[in-house]
């Protein structure tokens, strides 16, 4: 794990918002170890950060989980993906703070005028165990997707979605 922890030293600023999230909770080179050495999730995180062609050549030392697929051009710093097994991550971009439980799919999809695209998701949202994510659509920020709700419609800030199809039950006072 030694070139783990070099590149984690060297690089820190780009993983310690995601390292705050699990364990200690702390920015240190020792919860950066204990991370790495016990959530495979926190793995998966910290390779695409480092980038997909650099980390080739070290992630087979401390593998990822292998049914956690991140595809996403950009995802903001502060993500936490809790559990995360048999979940894919395909959004046009993720904002800052993500929280995102298993067997989440967030994809490509048809939207209301026939047009293909990927989700745009905002800062501080959470998405829970089941939920299915598609289409050109834009998530809010402050928003919360319950567990196996279904969403293919933009959902505005503040809101929480539950459902299939989802639908707003709460919205945040912004």
């Amino acid at each position: 794990m030694i070139p783990h922890i070099g590149h984690y030293i060297f690089h820190h600023k780009d993983f310690d918002d995601d390292l705050r999230k699990v364990q200690d909770h702390k920015a240190t080179v020792l919860n950066f170890i204990k991370a790495m050495t016990r959530e495979k999730t926190f793995r998966n995180l910290f390779y695409y950060r480092l980038g997909e062609y650099l980390s080739v050549f070290i992630r087979w030392m401390c593998p990822g989980d292998p049914t956690l697929h991140i595809w996403c051009p950009s995802i903001g710093k502060g993500a936490h993906f809790e559990h995360n097994y048999s979940t894919y991550l395909n959004a046009e971009s993720i904002g800052e703070n993500f929280y995102c439980l298993q067997l989440v799919t967030i994809g490509t999809g048809h939207g209301h005028h026939g047009e293909t695209g990927r989700p745009i998701i905002g800062d501080n949202v959470k998405i829970m165990t089941g939920a299915t994510v598609f289409g050109p659509i834009h998530i809010g920020n402050n928003v919360t997707i319950g567990a196996n709700t279904v969403v293919f419609t933009d959902v505005p800030d503040g809101a929480t979605v539950v459902g299939n199809p989802g639908r707003i039950i709460e919205r945040a006072k912004i």
